[in-house]
């Protein structure tokens, strides 16, 4: 008997070999158990917190965050005319999803993204809402009430961010 055959397994290499046990890993890294409800068996994840899939990548945080962002402003469009309450809610809780979400390798990028969202939409805001931004002064004129009247909105979304992304990185936690 050779080294290989006493080490690997009558017939197996060495990749092979690592290729089976990477299997086997995998089999027992998704513990899934059987529970029945009034009759009907279901399967679900027996990992702490039960969450299923993969993270989301720091851009996907981000579009999202963006999206949450934006349905909030439509929102206020629709019910009237600027960026009021709607936004406001929607960049928090977009910032809270993004940072419940994303990978914890993206936390960083999602805790610093609510306030450039805020001024991306406000500059959006200005430059399509009638009346246009009328040239770089007033569109400076703006970005000023963007940054005044707006900080307690990014300080928030911002805050949110942060306290989320802490007790992740505390508690060690991570979607998947």
């Amino acid at each position: 008997m050779t080294r290989l055959n006493y080490v690997y397994g009558e017939g197996r290499t060495p990749r092979r070999a690592a290729r089976e046990a990477h299997s086997v890993r995998e089999a027992h890294s998704v513990r899934e158990e059987a529970v029945s409800y009034g009759g009907v068996d279901v399967r679900r994840d027996a990992r702490p917190g039960g969450r299923r899939g993969r993270p989301f990548s720091s851009v996907r945080a981000v579009l999202l965050l963006v999206a949450v962002a934006l349905a909030g402003g439509c929102i206020d469009i629709v019910t009237g005319t600027g960026l009021r309450l709607g936004f406001a809610i929607g960049l928090a809780l977009g910032s809270l999803l993004a940072a419940l979400l994303v990978h914890p390798r993206g936390l960083l990028i999602v805790v610093f993204a609510p306030p450039l969202v805020f001024l991306a939409a406000s500059m959006l805001f200005v430059l399509f809402a009638p009346g246009g931004a009328g040239g770089a002064g007033k569109l400076i004129d703006a970005a000023t009430g963007w940054l005044v009247y707006g900080f307690p909105t990014m300080a928030t979304a911002t805050g949110i961010a942060v306290v989320t992304a802490g007790l992740r990185i505390a508690r060690g936690t991570g979607p998947g």
